[in-house]
């Protein structure tokens, strides 16, 4: 009855005109200023405006979903170049660092979003194809749904909004971001990816005999004793069979590698070859 009686739509003030067209809009003395609390730029958004960062109104990029923390606080120096949405809105707060770890905030009043665990695990797509070799240890959600009778006879009317599951019968596609990164081998000797330094083909061959018996990996005691040895001399330190273990009193290992442990002051050689700051004690 209102629309019939006082309709009003085709009335248009001259206020709404200035608005629009930000009419006596004045630019702002200098740029940097704090603009949190004036409205978004229209024409900015439409790519039009000229005054750039002087202008009174807020230029709001499309593509910020994330509320700047830093703002909170009235800390953030960026202004309009912020990469980041300068807008309280609590849909689009930072996910709560301690709810996400710790699964708990003991802030009542905090500020950022506390999303479910529960929520942010998505729907394993080899189970709703109809199996998944990881069974219940799989990080993804298995959810059972009843299939849809009519999609399996070939045509289903509700399409997407059908209340059962209509199968996918596709091979998923893994994500890109979870794929494992593949670590390539840079050869230490000349720089380049692709080979070990040990088969480097820019390598004389003395130097990668040589250089292979240094980096062998010791599969029993007697290739540890060459190694160690080998170690030692080119160090400048004592010959290993010179080096007296002073746990057990035997020759040829140290005390760190000594193969009697615990019990090795139990030793022969110990009771028959006393430590020398034992004779000079008894003398």
């Amino acid at each position: 009855m209102e629309d019939i009686v006082a309709y009003a739509d085709n009335l248009r003030f001259d206020i709404e005109h200035a608005l629009e067209q930000q009419l006596g809009a004045l630019p702002l003395p200098f740029p940097g200023m704090d603009k949190s609390g004036s409205s978004i730029c229209d024409f900015y958004l439409k790519g039009l405006c000229s005054k750039g960062s002087a202008c009174p109104f807020r230029h709001v990029k499309g593509d910020r979903t994330v509320v700047c923390k830093h703002w909170l606080r009235g800390l953030c120096k960026k202004g309009d170049q912020c990469e980041f949405l300068h807008e309280y809105d609590m849909s689009k707060m930072p996910e709560c660092y301690f709810y996400s770890r710790f699964n708990a905030c003991s802030n009542k009043e905090c500020p950022f979003l506390h999303i479910d665990p529960e929520a942010k695990i998505k729907d394993c797509p080899w189970y709703d194809r109809g199996f998944c070799r990881h069974g219940p240890n799989c990080r993804h959600r298995h959810t059972r749904r009843v299939i849809c009778p009519n999609y399996m006879c070939g045509f289903c009317i509700e399409g997407p909004n059908c209340k059962f599951m209509h199968p996918k019968f596709d091979l998923p596609i893994q994500d890109p971001g979870t794929q494992p990164k593949k670590q390539t081998i840079t050869c230490h000797y000349c720089s380049e990816p692709g080979h070990k330094a040990i088969a480097c083909p820019n390598m004389p061959a003395e130097l990668r005999e040589d250089h292979g018996q240094r980096v062998t990996v010791p599969n029993s005691q007697a290739q540890l004793v060459t190694i160690q040895l080998q170690d030692g001399l080119k160090a400048g330190y004592r010959p290993i069979e010179q080096v007296t273990c002073f746990k057990c009193g035997e020759k040829g290992h140290y005390a760190n590698k000594c193969p009697k442990g615990h019990l090795a002051f139990l030793s022969v050689a110990l009771q028959n070859n006393p430590r020398p700051q034992l004779q000079q004690s008894t003398s």
